[in-house]
């Protein structure tokens, strides 16, 4: 593919280090915003991260006003609530704090903020991204754990009648990521393991997808290794700020390095979110080694997988690199089987249909068939 034509894009600007958060209000102020809507989730305001950046905000000059109603997996509700009180407020620029999901809401409030409904209208895999124009307010996007990458992206996923409805368009990233690792430290270290394998998991289906990508695939390369060499850490003693800052990074180097596509292993992810509401990262967490083997029988994605032994430590052989991942998910206590989270066995082939409609799942390398998918849960379970 090297001797075909292809463009390249990279997202946007990012302001990190421990500081960053107070920091970055004040470059706000310079741009001379008044009002801003901040977009988080009842856990992030708990933990009063939403007050201080009231507070910092209050410090420069600047009001704001906190939306705190996004679930883990932020619905069309959400969205148009959190629009309406954005309208209301008089606000003039919106800020996504928290995990995935409040940055996912905000990103499309900014879509609603100036676009008629409804929101199933810009469904990317209808072609809604036609409909979206570059007339949104300021958005800027502050993660305070270090997993989806939403930060950097210029999509958000958001359930529809039920559904994960990935909504796009190149004008919804956002103006400026704020990463500041002293944000993330309160983050509990069951949450830190999950988001931390979702940033994983978002750099390793990066890296096998087969799209040509040299940029993304050394960052994809980067990213995980940094996963594997500071995760633990994070997880394990939360105050580390090197780790924290590291994981951080890694999570975003995830999101920069998908714009290549992801596979199977979020398609699937994507279906336990919609029916059983579970956590993304944890989800991919259970699903990650299943469906690594799985691919195994594709040649190029063997030799891909092979690839990573430094990283971990063993040969460059495929199967002792998946052996190697499942004694790190076993340390992080992320083995857990579906059924133990709930999941029921006459789920299993509306789990499968949902994965196989998913926008994800024609980019795994292999191609899925009918079937498959219900083997790889079945194993699972």
């Amino acid at each position: 593919m090297a001797n075909k034509r292809h463009t390249f894009t990279y997202p946007t600007r990012i302001e990190y280090g421990p500081g960053a958060l107070k920091d970055f209000t004040f470059i706000v102020k310079d741009r001379g915003l008044k009002k801003g809507l901040i977009v988080t989730d009842p856990g992030v305001e708990k933990a009063g991260i939403a007050q201080t950046l009231k507070s910092y905000f209050s410090e420069a000059g600047i009001e704001s006003v906190i939306f705190n109603d996004v679930k883990s997996n932020p619905t069309e509700e959400n969205v148009l609530e959190g629009t309406k009180l954005y309208k209301e407020s008089a606000c003039d620029f919106i800020v996504g704090l928290g995990g995935g999901s409040p940055m996912d809401a905000a990103k499309t409030m900014k879509v609603m903020a100036t676009h008629d409904g409804p929101l199933e209208k810009y469904d990317d895999m209808k072609g809604g991204d036609k409909y979206i124009l570059n007339n949104m307010p300021p958005f800027f996007a502050i993660p305070t754990t270090a997993g989806t990458g939403s930060e950097v992206g210029r999509s958000s996923v958001i359930t529809i009648n039920h559904k994960k409805t990935i909504i796009f368009s190149p004008y919804m990233m956002p103006d400026i990521a704020v990463l500041d690792p002293m944000i993330t430290i309160s983050l509990p270290a069951k949450l830190t393991a999950a988001t931390g394998i979702d940033a994983f998991v978002h750099n390793l289906e990066a890296y096998i997808v087969e799209t040509f990508h040299p940029m993304a695939d050394g960052i994809a390369l980067q990213a995980m290794a940094m996963c594997v060499k500071n995760l633990s850490t994070a997880v394990n003693n939360g105050s580390d700020v090197e780790a924290r800052g590291n994981m951080l990074m890694a999570s975003a180097m995830g999101a920069i390095a998908f714009q290549k596509g992801l596979g199977l292993n979020h398609a699937i992810a994507h279906g336990l979110g919609a029916i059983y509401d579970m956590h993304h990262g944890l989800a991919n967490a259970i699903l990650l080694t299943e469906v690594m083997r799985y691919n195994l029988s594709r040649e190029g994605t063997r030799a891909r997988y092979a690839a990573l032994g430094s990283i971990f430590g063993v040969e460059n052989d495929a199967e002792k690199v998946i052996d190697a991942i499942d004694k790190w998910l076993v340390s992080l206590h992320l083995n857990i089987k579906l059924s133990a989270l709930g999941v029921s066995p006459d789920k299993l082939e509306a789990l499968e249909d949902y994965a196989l409609a998913d926008p994800c799942c024609p980019g795994n390398p292999k191609k899925v068939e009918k079937g498959d998918v219900l083997g790889i849960l079945t194993k699972l379970m």
